[in-house]
């Protein structure tokens, strides 16, 4: 099967994953990201980041509509992930490190949005260039494996 080349068919194949979680959880999730946002960096790693991101607010939420959206600005991409209901930050500390320590890899960032002392959004922006070639990546080599390495 080859690799989702839209961000937009990368988000739809997190989120069917995600399902079965979000289903005992009592949550769903919304793909917004648009059509055209076509993925040009490391698209293993861009999977992994993106998994675990998604994982941390579905395992973290109840009851939760959990809404993915994205917008470009040159060469780089803003993927905002929010939470109807907000989260302890305790509870997704650990899950952002190792989401921090890929979105790195691909010289992304993430950073959190809050309410009340609760986690309510996460915004993760990387620049969509294709670094895997430059640097050497050391990521999965294909998007199911990185599925895959996830749990």
């Amino acid at each position: 099967m080859p690799a989702p080349k839209t961000l937009h068919q990368l988000v739809k194949l997190l989120a069917a994953n995600a399902r079965p979680s979000a289903l005992r959880t009592n949550s769903f999730i919304v793909n917004e990201v648009p059509n055209e946002l076509m993925i040009i960096t490391d698209e293993n790693i861009l999977a992994t980041v993106l998994s675990r991101l998604l994982y941390s607010f579905v395992n973290h939420s109840e009851n939760s509509c959990i809404r993915i959206t994205a917008n470009e600005y040159e060469d780089i991409i803003f993927v905002h992930m929010k939470s109807t209901r907000g989260f302890n930050n305790e509870a997704i500390d650990s899950d952002l490190q190792q989401a921090q320590s890929y979105a790195k890899k691909m010289n992304g960032n993430i950073g959190l949005s809050r309410d009340d002392n609760k986690v309510t959004g996460i915004v993760f922006s990387f620049p969509n260039l294709n670094f895997s070639k430059q640097n050497g990546s050391t990521g999965p080599h294909n998007w199911s494996e990185a599925m895959t390495n996830l749990y």
